[in-house]
């Protein structure tokens, strides 16, 4: 049975991929600090297996440590998605050393060390697919997003690097690039856009950024979790180091 490694899979587009690949068989080996939310998706019933490894990815010892285990659970992984990440949005009149650390901790140093737990298991089975998660924001700038978006700017150049490096181990790398999408991480971030914009209004902070996109409205994780997907599949054999965007027209305008 083919596994997959999913960081930051307990929520969002991470728990949606889960459900993906673990309906259509996969083993799946869920990493997170989430344990509630792991947990309850461990409870669903899926084709495949799903297990939760509790791993904080600034920490490259407990990466190392909860892909070991999930290597010994289900095998070589022949899929990583590196999804964990998270988004605190300020000025650069109002950051924060400690949001700033938290940021690129994560949403950086937690991709790197996540390949690098990885892409052994992978160059010693002579294949894998690794999927990163990016943003729009390695393709846009977006008000209040200065640290974030330069995480997402550089996962983009490491998307590139890592399918120079990994290429001739038979392993192809490639981004996820999507615009908004509605998942308890982005809540937080459209109540910090409505008091800085719609006095407050929540819901006209979400109604002009689904103004803003070419289909008219943001995404469901759903929606990525099918291109995450894909890209990890035979059917895209002729793809590595690319963005894709998955942005509802937002960079074609």
């Amino acid at each position: 049975m083919a596994s997959v490694i999913i960081t930051g899979g307990a929520t969002g587009i991470g728990a949606a991929s889960v459900r993906k690949f673990a309906s259509d068989g996969f083993d799946v080996a869920v990493l997170d600090v989430n344990g509630e939310a792991g947990e309850a998706l461990v409870a669903e019933a899926f084709s495949g297996s799903v297990r939760f490894f509790e791993t904080d990815v600034r920490i490259r010892s407990a990466v190392d440590a909860s892909v070991d285990r999930a290597v010994a659970e289900f095998g070589t992984p022949d899929i990583l998605f590196a999804n964990a990440g998270i988004q605190k949005l300020a000025s650069i009149f109002e950051m924060r050393d400690e949001d700033v650390d938290a940021i690129i901790d994560i949403n950086l140093k937690g991709v790197l060390y996540t390949v690098a737990a990885v892409a052994p298991h992978m160059r010693e089975a002579g294949q894998g697919n690794i999927v990163l998660m990016a943003s729009d924001q390695a393709l846009v700038g977006k008000q209040g997003s200065i640290v974030y978006g330069a995480t997402k700017g550089a996962v983009a150049q490491l998307t590139k690097s890592l399918a120079v490096e990994l290429g001739p181990l038979g392993v192809r790398v490639n981004a996820v690039c999507p615009a908004t999408v509605k998942t308890p991480l982005t809540e937080k971030v459209f109540e910090w856009l409505a008091d800085k914009n719609f006095g407050g209004d929540v819901d006209a902070a979400w109604a002009a950024e689904a103004e803003s996109l070419l289909v008219g409205r943001v995404a469901e994780p759903w929606e990525i979790a099918e291109v995450v997907y894909f890209l990890s599949q035979p059917t895209s054999s002729f793809m590595t180091g690319a963005l894709v965007p998955v942005d509802g027209g937002l960079t074609a305008q």
